[in-house]
C-alpha cells in the first residue's frame, strides 16, 4: 500500500467501537480481491471516487447490509469510495442512512 505502512504504526485507540474489527493484510489479499471485484461494485461508489491506479483497492470504504453475511465471496457492497479523504461527505451520509433507515 502506502510505502512505509507498518502494523506497529497504527493506532489502537483510534477506532474504538465495539463493532469494529482491525485486521492488518501485509500481502495485499483484499485489497487485491476488491481491486478484482471493481467491475462488479463500480456502480454503487461515491461520486467522488478515483480510479484506483495501484495494485491493490486501498485507502478505500465498503459498507454492507445488515443482513450481508460473508461466505466464499464477500457479499454484495451498498456503497463504497475510494480515497477516504474524497469520499468523507458521502460515507457519512451513506452511514447515517443505513443507521437511520
Amino acid at each position: 500500500m502506502y510505502p512505509g505502512d507498518a502494523r506497529q504504526r497504527w493506532r489502537a485507540t483510534l477506532l474504538t467501537d465495539g463493532r469494529i474489527r482491525h485486521y492488518w493484510d501485509e500481502r495485499r489479499a483484499m485489497g487485491q480481491l476488491y481491486l478484482q471485484m471493481l467491475p462488479r461494485i463500480w456502480p454503487k461508489r461515491s461520486a467522488e471516487t478515483v480510479l484506483p491506479d495501484a495494485d491493490a483497492l486501498w485507502d478505500a470504504y465498503a459498507l454492507y447490509d445488515r443482513e450481508a453475511q460473508w461466505a466464499d465471496q464477500p457479499p454484495d457492497v451498498v456503497a463504497w469510495g475510494s480515497p477516504i479523504v474524497l469520499t468523507t461527505d458521502t460515507l457519512v451520509r451513506e452511514l447515517d442512512h443505513i443507521v437511520k433507515p
